[in-house]
């Protein structure tokens, strides 16, 4: 027996290699797209509970705002309560200061006049006793004048009778109006003993609101300064609060917006991805 050869030409099988490429393109194409899909859910987890944690640290910091705010309330009201008390005794004790120091110019103005007073006593006392000398002497010059007459036994006549009298009446009025003059000196001098006293009483007081008026200026700077130093905080801690919650809320803003973007791109290179795996399966 012979063995039989087979004489048919078998054809190779005709391969599109480029299009087998062009599918495991797409295919590696797809697989890195879900990969990257998968990278970008999980960056969209992890974005989400950043933005989460953001969120509760800015309601935080609000709380905290507001728990700051509520707690310098009182504080502030409290300052404001015991810097319009000082002030009200401030100006009042200033009001006192203006009524004293009106009353210690009343009572120079006083002293001068009581001065005046005494230096115009003085001259009508030194007067009076030239007068009352005077009237002395001539008091004297005539009952020397009526002795000698009587002595003579001369008669007086009734005129230099009444002059007599008259001159013995006008010496008694002067002793009388001398012993007045002396009294209302006295009277002058107790009255300027008073007021120097009562100057140097004027004057402690006066010394007494200068100091009490010091301490309360001192006392309303110290408020102020307390006062400004506690918004200066508050301000601060406001500002810094305000700061840190537009920082958050810009970064929340920004990671959103790429993480939308990102989600858009993946589903657009999804859907390329699909339509040129259908075309490429349609080809084959």
């Amino acid at each position: 027996m012979f063995a039989t050869v087979s004489t048919i030409e078998l054809a190779d099988p005709s391969l599109d290699l480029a299009g087998v490429r062009a599918s495991l393109s797409a295919l590696q194409q797809s697989i890195d797209q879900v990969e990257a899909l998968r990278e970008l859910r999980l960056d969209h987890a992890n974005l989400r509970r950043e933005f989460l944690a953001a969120r509760r640290r800015a309601e935080d910091l609000d709380r905290q705002l507001v728990d700051a705010a509520n707690a310098a309330s009182p504080y502030v009201l409290f300052c404001q309560r015991k810097y319009d008390l000082v002030r009200h005794q401030l100006e009042s004790t200033q009001t006192k200061l203006a009524e004293c120091l009106d009353a210690l110019q009343e009572r120079f103005d006083n002293s001068h006049e009581l001065e005046a007073c005494r230096l115009r006593y003085r001259d009508l006392e030194i007067r009076y006793d030239e007068a009352v000398s005077e009237f002395q002497d001539r008091i004297s010059t005539i009952e020397a004048q009526l002795a000698a007459a009587s002595s003579f036994g001369v008669i007086v006549p009734p005129d230099t009778a009444r002059r007599i009298a008259d001159l013995e009446s006008q010496l008694t009025q002067s002793q009388i109006d001398l012993q007045v003059a002396r009294n209302r000196q006295s009277a002058l001098a107790s009255e300027l003993s008073e007021s120097a006293t009562s100057h140097k009483a004027a004057q402690a007081e006066v010394a007494r609101l200068e100091a009490a008026i010091k301490r309360k200026n001192c006392r309303l700077r110290t408020l102020n300064d307390n006062y400004e130093r506690r918004l200066r905080v508050v301000d601060t801690t406001i500002a810094t609060h305000t700061a840190e919650l537009g920082r958050l809320q810009d970064r929340v803003v920004d990671t959103g917006s790429g993480s939308l973007e990102g989600v858009s791109a993946c589903s657009g290179g999804n859907l390329s991805t699909r339509s040129g795996q259908g075309g490429a399966h349609r080809y084959s």
